[in-house]
């Protein structure tokens, strides 16, 4: 008789490649994804804040993450160049043009709601590229593929369940 082994998931999977690699493979599988199982936040949904300072910019959007479970999702950037996400317990550095040793490619790193396990739940991902400067902030010294994964768990809390660097958003 065999044994009863687990075929190893799509994340078991991720773990095998480099940081580059992995941002391919979610890019790919994002882009050939229906357009109803993948929302995305870019860059051009930030607009400026009304009672903010010039040159803040935010947003505040609704997601739906599993059938019936909706959680609002909000970016606030500084007039200085940085901002944060806040959904559910999150509270993640996901913008940053503010070159003070290194900075976010575009500003914003890419943030996606996709179900890429099929269970029926969206997971939050953040990829993007970060770029490493040297003391005088104009010259790109080294850059550096990221990816984070979120899954949405029973209590309705992310628990972060993939990392490819040591680079952390909290």
């Amino acid at each position: 008789m065999k044994p009863n082994r687990k075929r190893p998931g799509f994340l078991a999977h991720l773990k095998r490649f480099s940081g580059l690699s992995v941002l391919l493979v979610l890019v790919l599988q994002i882009a050939a994804a229906p357009d109803e199982t993948v929302e995305r936040i870019s860059r051009n949904d930030l607009k400026p804040l009304k009672d903010g300072m010039p040159g803040e910019e935010g947003l505040q959007r609704e997601v739906v993450l599993a059938p019936g479970v909706k959680m609002t999702a909000a970016i606030e950037v500084t007039a200085k160049g940085n901002g944060s996400l806040r959904i559910g317990n999150l509270n993640l550095k996901v913008f940053d043009s503010h070159d003070d040793g290194s900075y976010y490619e575009n500003g914003l790193l890419n943030i996606d709601f996709a179900d890429i396990d099929g269970d029926g739940k969206r997971e939050l991902l953040i990829s993007g590229i970060v770029c490493f400067t040297d003391e005088k902030g104009g010259k790109v010294l080294r850059r550096e593929a990221v990816v984070f994964i979120y899954a949405l768990q029973p209590n309705r809390t992310f628990k972060q369940i993939y990392r490819n660097t040591d680079i952390r958003l909290d």
